[in-house]
């Protein structure tokens, strides 16, 4: 495994705060402000992607359906469907969807809900000419769904002992255990883990893996936070945090992400290696905006769609 150098395990735990949103949305979350609509890593670091689904709740509703990866299946959609441009530079304040009662006389949503995840990863010479590794890749997803109260990352805050472990090498097991924290105090639910590679056409290697997942979500908990690591790269990585799946006391039916890079401010290197040069100090997290700031380039690398099946 490739190690992310000295930071990682002098870096004391911080939990961290992302705020985006779109209206008439309960929560704060964060994507990328061009959104279209709403492992280890490394060849010799995840081992080869050998557990896929999402790691149960060791605290959680014991009660819930155990989620699954599955391939794409036809199925019914119900009658609300939300279809959003993600802003993360607008911040919405807790509605009437953090509890779940609808003020329109609606019938009152199901305690729980279960989505399915589809990773569109397009990173290709198409879109990223000239700047595309051969093995191109989103690492390792990790995150929780949880409450208003508790969150992983944000924008301009400094990324935590498991988001730098994320954002340099991809493995999300210090970043697990600090959600494990978070279900301790009793404002997670669940944490989601997928580990594999969630490749673009372009890259075929044993370390890719379903892009198409599923998961469970608890009415009280209704907000998803997600992270992957952009590979190979020095700290960049992609992902969601705070996302309402409780829109105006309805479970949302359908929300599609752009999916953007975010550099994690550990690494100043600016190519697609690993275990780079540290940066001193280390910055906060930002948004890749320019070519300047990597030769990603801010442009989009795929979307995330969230689906509810039931």
């Amino acid at each position: 495994m490739r190690v992310a150098g000295e930071r990682i395990g002098a870096v004391a735990p911080i939990i961290v705060l992302v705020i985006a949103a779109c209206s008439g949305r309960a929560g704060d979350f964060m994507a990328d402000e061009d959104s279209t609509s709403g492992s280890s890593d490394g060849g010799d670091s995840d081992g080869g992607g050998n557990i896929t689904g999402v790691t149960n709740p060791t605290t959680a509703n014991p009660t819930t359906a155990t989620p699954t990866t599955v391939e794409p299946t036809t199925v019914p959609m119900t009658t609300m469907t939300t279809d959003t441009t993600v802003d993360p530079d607008t911040t919405a304040t807790a509605t009437e969807a953090d509890t779940g009662e609808s003020s329109t006389g609606a019938v009152p949503p199901s305690p729980l809900a279960h989505y399915r995840l589809s990773v569109v990863n397009s990173w290709s010479e198409a879109t990223h000419p000239g700047a595309v590794p051969f093995d191109a890749h989103f690492s390792w997803f990790g995150g929780a769904t949880h409450d208003d109260a508790w969150h992983l990352w944000a924008l301009g805050e400094f990324t935590s002992p498991g988001m730098t472990q994320m954002a340099e090498i991809g493995p999300t097991d210090i970043l697990l255990s600090e959600v494990q924290v978070g279900i301790n105090a009793g404002h997670v639910w669940s944490p989601l883990s997928w580990q594999h590679w969630f490749c673009p056409p372009s890259t075929v290697m044993p370390e890719c893996g379903q892009k198409i997942v599923e998961f469970d979500i608890s009415l009280e908990f209704p907000l998803v936070t997600l992270v992957s690591m952009v590979g190979p790269s020095p700290d960049l990585f992609v992902g969601v945090s705070g996302l309402p799946l409780v829109v105006d006391g309805q479970w949302v039916e359908e929300q599609v992400i752009d999916i953007r890079p975010f550099d994690g401010g550990t690494r100043s290197d600016k190519d697609f290696s690993m275990n780079g040069t540290l940066q001193e100090p280390p910055l906060p997290i930002s948004k890749i905006k320019s070519l300047a700031d990597h030769p990603i380039g801010p442009g989009t690398l795929g979307t995330m769609t969230f689906e509810r099946l039931f």
